[in-house]
């Protein structure tokens, strides 16, 4: 018990023929599979990556705490761990991380319980996307050589609604602009001196790129501390909000990223072509914006 003869299944033969793979090891009690990864690849190691998993179990030393805790608990109620070769004879180990990662991907996607403590690797840039995260994954730079008069010199705020979208998810699984808009004039700690802001407008970001954009009619109090945004909807046919939408604006969030990163919203305003202003997010006030708008 304890998958302790497993190990003897890897001989030379085995691990030549492997070559690079995929695994994963699975809960008896419920026949899904709690982890996935990569192996092969190893002079001399016999590729036995696997049994490395019990090996930690066995020895608590490992830093995966939830992977451990169900490898024992199985052997405690069930026996040995059962395990798979997913993949094998890959031709490298980047094509198993591949692999390990749709899987990976494809696995949480179907809220399966999987104790890997990241997420597959790659999955921001190439993972699974839905088509509202397709269009974001082609998001151009916002351009500035081509900014609507009508937005110039109106202060903008950044939002990161993250979280505020993960939480509405239940409400809104099929994505839409409700969903961002409702994220962005969640309520924020915003006081009054950026309340009083004449002609304000709200954008809701995710990883650096825009999901919805509002103009600001007023805010509504809703605790001590915090406000709703009460947006106007734009005239039937206006254009110029969603010139905010469904860009990459990386360049003004790292220019203000230490800020950004602890939870705070940015205020910008773009002053004309070449110049934006920063209001709030960063000592250094103005973003110097390149000649080719990017």
């Amino acid at each position: 018990m304890r998958n302790e003869t497993d190990a003897e299944l890897f001989d030379d033969l085995v691990a030549k023929e492997l070559g690079h793979y995929v695994y994963a090891l699975f809960d008896p009690a419920t026949g899904q599979p709690f982890y996935v990864g990569k192996g092969g690849g190893r002079s001399g190691l016999g590729n036995r990556r696997i049994f490395d998993h019990f090996d930690e179990a066995r020895s608590e030393k490992g830093k995966e705490r939830e992977k451990i805790a169900k490898i024992q608990q199985i052997w405690e109620t069930s026996g040995d761990v059962p395990w798979k070769i997913v993949r094998s004879g890959l031709e490298s180990d980047r094509e198993a991380l591949l692999v390990e990662c749709a899987l990976i991907d494809m696995l949480r996607e179907m809220s399966v319980p999987l104790t890997n403590k990241q997420s597959g690797h790659g999955s921001a840039e190439s993972g699974i996307k839905s088509r509202t995260e397709l269009r974001a994954w082609c998001a151009p730079k916002l351009d500035f050589a081509s900014f609507p008069s009508s937005l110039m010199k109106r202060p903008i705020f950044l939002f990161n609604i993250a979280n505020g979208v993960s939480d509405r998810r239940t409400k809104y699984p099929n994505d839409g602009p409700d969903l961002y808009r409702e994220a962005t004039c969640q309520f924020w700690n915003v006081i009054h001196k950026y309340r009083a802001l004449e002609g304000a407008l709200a954008i809701g970001c995710i990883n650096g790129i825009t999901r919805t954009a509002v103009e600001i009619e007023g805010w509504k109090q809703v605790s001590e501390t915090r406000w709703e945004i009460v947006s106007h909807r734009p005239a039937e046919g206006a254009q110029d909000p969603n010139f905010l939408t469904f860009k990459n604006v990386s360049a003004i969030i790292d220019h203000c990223k230490g800020f950004w990163q602890r939870g705070n919203f940015l205020v910008i305003r773009v002053d004309n072509k070449a110049d934006v202003a920063v209001l709030r997010g960063s000592p250094n006030r103005t973003i110097s914006v390149p000649s080719n708008a990017s």
